[in-house]
């Protein structure tokens, strides 16, 4: 009685997965019925893709700038009467950033003579001698290793040796898309400049690694950890050294009642600024209260944070300017021509008929088991079909990428389960569960040891195609063994029964 209570509860649970699986969990929202299942994750072999043309950017500006000797570009000369520090102080009003450091107050202009040129010369985003197929292949390498430092593995990138034109597939993910933006349009140009003058004091040469750092004390703060290379870590020194608040007395006469002049000291303070610029953008403007010996600058990324999605949003801007730092700087420079949605060879209909083939194929296999095996054939039918329910289920809460090989995969797996319960059922013809299920679970299990070490390997690699099949290998024998443990060994009477 015991066991037949228990089988009926095991095969009702079964029934409950299936019901889930198939037809979704729905609630009321608003007025309307949403399933609360996730969706599948599908690969752009399946739900398509988006096509992102990229142009080289011929854009060109007449600017004023310091030359040395060689007709090397030193800087930027600021025009006569502007100020960074106003400039600053609007694109921190409009993006609400700020800095500890950051000072309003005009700063006086340097005194130092500059040992530069001055001309006025037509700088071009692309200079004609960048143009080469060599810097075209570099500039896809790099930012393929920028796209996998960000963990975008699905893609296909490809470049025009001749044009310099950009292609990149990726799946049509709006978050993935805007980022893939940034790490194509970005060059990556890091400077540290004299705030007074315009003169660039450090560059991506100087730059040995870029990452990001955090602290929560009662709030999030996020910091972008510049460490610099020898050379650079010397000219950080050096420059934190010059780069400070002056404090000057100057002695000043005032009159008493009785006529006499006594002197007055009074202070006065100078400000000398570093501007710090990341592809064009001041990300801090500031001065230096003590020497930097360490070679390292933390970058204030975005305000201190109270809500930890607030905090993960400037996390993901600090890790992205660090990704784009440790590549270098983009030989050329691109923008986006266009973005179109390119939808996938294997159709709606022909989806329907991948579904219809194979619930075909589970009905005659159904047959077959109960034709041969009676009530057991019936009971192994429906523990089928609830380890297909489960294994979807499965497959949406991982979110595996599903691709068309991920597909095949999965019916592998469907079929590797009915081969597993087809040996069970014989077994129970003369022998009772207890000692059939051992028995077929060690034979089964060991010949599939090179199988589960493959999909380990498969699992690992960062090719999103090999990616998928290997997990959906690993969850496919992980939940035959669970599954077939808890539902097939209640379930399924014994020969003697």
């Amino acid at each position: 009685m015991l066991k037949t209570m228990k089988r009926w509860i095991a095969i009702l649970f079964v029934i409950l997965i299936a019901c889930v699986a198939f037809f979704g969990v729905f609630k009321k929202e608003n007025g309307i019925w949403k399933n609360q299942l996730p969706s599948y994750k599908y690969g752009m072999d399946i739900a398509g893709a988006r096509e992102l043309k990229y142009t080289l950017n011929m854009d060109e500006e007449e600017k004023y700038v310091y030359v040395d000797e060689q007709g090397q570009i030193k800087g930027e000369v600021w025009k006569e009467g502007s100020s960074i520090t106003a400039e600053q102080e609007a694109e921190d009003a409009e993006e609400g950033e700020s800095s500890e450091n950051a000072n309003t107050e005009e700063p006086k202009q340097e005194e130092e003579p500059i040992p530069y040129a001055k001309e006025t010369r037509m700088i071009k985003l692309n200079p004609d001698e960048q143009l080469t197929k060599e810097n075209f292949e570099q500039a896809k390498k790099m930012i393929q290793q920028r796209l996998k430092k960000q963990e975008i593995n699905e893609n296909n990138i490809r470049i025009d040796n001749v044009t310099g034109k950009l292609v990149i597939e990726n799946t049509n993910d709006d978050e993935e898309i805007e980022l893939i933006g940034q790490l194509v349009t970005k060059p990556g140009k890091f400077k540290v400049i004299d705030h007074q003058n315009g003169l660039v004091l450090m560059d991506n040469s100087d730059i040995k690694n870029a990452s990001v750092v955090y602290s929560n004390n009662e709030s999030y703060s996020t910091y972008l950890q510049i460490q610099f290379n020898e050379e650079g870590a010397e000219k950080l020194r050096e420059i934190s050294k010059k780069y400070v608040e002056i404090t000057e007395e100057t002695e000043q006469e005032e009159s008493t009642e009785e006529g006499q002049a006594e002197s007055d000291e009074e202070k006065e303070t100078e400000k000398k600024y570093v501007s710090i610029v990341f592809d064009d953008k001041t990300m801090m403007t500031t001065y230096f209260g003590e020497e930097m010996t360490s070679g390292i600058l933390q970058i204030s990324v975005g305000q201190a944070r109270t809500e930890y999605k607030e905090f993960l949003q400037d996390y993901k801007s600090a890790k992205t300017i660090a990704d784009i730092l440790n590549t270098k700087v983009l030989p050329v420079v691109y923008e986006l021509e266009s973005d179109n949605f390119v939808k996938s060879e294997i159709t709606a209909e022909m989806q329907k008929t991948i579904k219809i083939i194979t619930a075909v194929i589970i009905a005659i296999v159904s047959l077959m088991y109960i034709a041969k095996f009676k009530k057991n054939g019936v009971m192994a039918s429906i523990l089928n079909i609830g380890y297909i329910a489960t294994l979807s289920l499965v497959l949406k809460y991982t979110n595996v990428e599903i691709t068309m090989n991920a597909i095949i995969v999965a019916g592998i797996m469907i079929i590797l389960n009915m081969v597993y319960l087809k040996m069970i059922l014989e077994k129970l013809q003369t022998q009772k569960i207890i000692k059939a299920y051992p028995e077929v679970s060690k034979q089964f299990y060991l010949a599939l040891i090179p199988v589960i070490i493959l999909a380990v390997v498969f699992t690992l690699a960062k090719n999103y195609i090999i990616s998928s099949i290997g997990m959906v290998v690993f969850w496919g024998i992980t939940l035959n063994a669970l599954y077939n443990f808890i539902f097939t060994k209640t379930a399924l009477k014994n020969g003697e029964d």
